[in-house]
């Protein structure tokens, strides 16, 4: 019987014209109780969705599988080294260039 009440509600805003959805929300949104009722709908959303994200990420770690924000900020600290090591690169090209030639090794006399 639920389902055939959000059934009716579906239908009654699918044949609702953009106007008429855009005059449901501003009467809603003029009336100071809905209005308080949405935004606190909002925040518990909100709440739910970090709870569940904590949730998800605590399960990911306990199988050890890495989240999405251990895999970014494991690329935040590849791109790091990556540009530290073309830095010390840059800097030995530089060491090398400005270096005069290598003397040849001396080579010793067997005995």
């Amino acid at each position: 019987m639920a389902r055939r009440d959000d059934d009716n509600l579906m239908n009654k805003l699918r044949q609702m014209s953009e106007e008429g959805i855009s005059g449901f929300f501003n009467e809603i949104m003029s009336n100071d109780r809905m209005r308080s009722s949405f935004g606190k709908a909002g925040e518990r959303f909100m709440a739910n969705k970090q709870s569940f994200d904590r949730n998800v990420e605590q399960v990911l770690d306990f199988v050890n599988i890495p989240s999405k924000r251990d895999v970014r900020d494991l690329k935040a600290r590849l791109d790091h080294l990556s540009s530290q090591l073309l830095n010390l690169s840059i800097k030995l090209d530089r060491l090398l260039d400005h270096n005069e030639p290598a003397k040849p090794a001396i080579r010793r006399a067997k005995k």
